[in-house]
């Protein structure tokens, strides 16, 4: 037992391994922020709900403790399936394969055992959370099938009740119903034959998608950890990212007939150039493409769909549009900062231009047009959840579109006014913090409203809240700091 414990151990530990090395306070902050949340989860549960729902409500959340730790560990048995380390190292693929095959069954097993203790279905929660745990296995192999499959479930009203649909439907529920433990044995052995399969031997397909799938995760972390990525993903992606920044090659042209030597129009071309995709023209490029795309995709199902798909829309959507128009104003708050690093180069030699603001002048600047854009693009998001209240929804939620927005702002304070010079390289785990401050507050937010204080009170309070900690940064961090740019250079 021991030397066959000695030979999975790293392949079990390297996952978390690999986050830890990544930033160790971040790691031990973000998981035991997570366990503190499914605590709470928990007791709030059993201490608000009737218990049948509390017991539903523990089902579930035990369930998500045991998955998100099995996805995490495929994640990182598809980082270390190298394919150099698959043709060179001996019983590698089998080990990794053995892992990935154990790991999914155990997590089936239990996530179903769980879910069918609570919930009615029985014996067809485990071929159904066999499924799921696939498709999760699927998605971290080809990161690019989120978008397919987010596009199937939104277009569920418009193809869920066609009629080839139905009859594929209704075989599967008579075959459940006549011999469910048929059903059951044969996703046992498919699935986890596919999840070993996803497990790959080397080879120059091999090495093909293991340098895309790279590319993706570089892709990914280029924006928080301040690293440029240059690399294609392939043109139909490189294109469609064109269309979402199709107002900054307009405004580019735009200020470089205009220009001037003067601090207004350098800071403007300086902004364009050290931002990037977190400067205004791409974020409003962004949100204008999506809701068109929205526009003609709801146009579509009101036309083609159900008969209340309208009423439908207005009645459930209302909570996930909130959070949607709450979450526009994210970009500068999530790019900003990595932006700014990566760009420190071109800073350096755009500093050189004619009319350059320099010191102080330099530092209020940049901290104006920032704020300008975080005020902009969050009262932009806070109108339209505020409009939202109107329609009917789920009350419990109220407002909370509303508090994201105001919990944004107050990060959003913290994230544009602060010293520049001394800013070190952005990491993605170093916004984890941030994030679990803005849950802590929406979640004040949310008790001051179901105390009774009205929402204007709650807007005065954040306002307050706002005004002292802008001052208080505007006088520390923009004013006695030294001139911000080349950004990073005092860190």
């Amino acid at each position: 037992m021991g030397s066959l414990w000695s030979q999975y151990r790293p392949l079990l530990l390297a996952p978390w391994q690999m986050q830890r090395n990544a930033s160790p306070l971040a790691f031990f902050i973000g998981w035991g922020l997570s366990l503190l949340g499914f605590g709470l989860a928990l007791g709030l549960g059993f201490w608000l709900a009737r218990p049948e729902l509390a017991w539903r409500l523990a089902a579930v959340t035990l369930s998500c403790m045991v998955a998100v730790p099995w996805v995490i560990c495929f994640n990182g048995l598809l980082a270390q399936n190298h394919p150099h380390a698959a043709r060179l190292v001996p019983g590698h693929v089998q080990r990794l394969r053995t892992v990935a095959v154990v790991g999914y069954g155990l997590c089936t097993l239990l996530c179903a055992g769980l879910l069918a203790s609570q919930f009615p279905g029985g014996q067809a929660w485990l071929p159904g959370v066999a499924l799921a745990l696939f498709v999760l296995a699927l998605t971290a192999r080809w990161v690019q099938l989120w978008f397919w499959i987010s596009l199937i479930l939104f277009s569920i009203p418009w193809w869920g009740k066609s009629m080839p649909v139905l009859i594929v439907w209704s075989a599967v529920l008579a075959w459940h119903q006549s011999q469910p433990w048929s059903m059951s044995v044969l996703s046992l052995l498919l699935l986890p034959w596919g999840v070993a399969g996803l497990i790959q031997a080397g080879g120059s397909r091999h090495a093909r998608q293991f340098q895309a799938r790279q590319t993706w995760r570089r892709l990914f972390e280029s924006q928080s950890m301040g690293v440029a990525s240059h690399a294609p993903v392939n043109v139909p992606v490189d294109r469609m990212g064109q269309l979402f920044r199709w107002m900054q090659p307009l405004w580019t042209r735009r200020l470089l007939r205009q220009a001037q030597p003067t601090p207004a129009s350098v800071m403007a071309r300086i902004d364009l150039v050290s931002l990037g995709q977190a400067h205004w023209t791409s974020q409003l490029s962004s949100v204008t493409v999506v809701l068109a795309l929205m526009g003609l995709f709801f146009a579509a199902m009101g036309w083609w769909g159900p008969v209340d798909f309208w009423s439908e829309l207005l009645q459930h959507g209302s909570m996930g549009l909130s959070f949607g128009f709450a979450s526009m104003c994210l970009g500068i708050l999530l790019t900003v900062p990595a932006n700014l690093h990566r760009s420190r180069r071109e800073q350096a030699l755009l500093m050189l231009l004619p009319g350059a603001p320099r010191g102080q002048d330099l530092n209020r600047m940049l901290a104006r047009r920032l704020m300008s854009q975080l005020f902009w693009s969050l009262g932009v998001s806070l109108i339209l959840c505020a409009a939202l209240q109107s329609v009917p929804g789920p009350q419990s939620v109220q407002w909370l579109g509303v508090h994201l927005c105001l919990a944004y702002l107050v990060f959003g304070c913290t994230v544009v006014l602060r010293d520049w010079s001394r800013e070190h390289r952005p990491s993605s785990h170093r916004a984890l913090l941030p994030f679990a401050l803005t849950a802590l507050m929406v979640l004040a937010l949310q008790g001051l409203q179901w105390l009774g204080l009205p929402i204007l009170g709650q807007i005065g309070l954040v306002l307050l809240l706002v005004l002292a900690l802008a001052r208080y940064r505007w006088q520390r961090l923009v004013l006695g700091a030294a001139p911000a740019m080349p950004v990073g250079r005092w860190a």
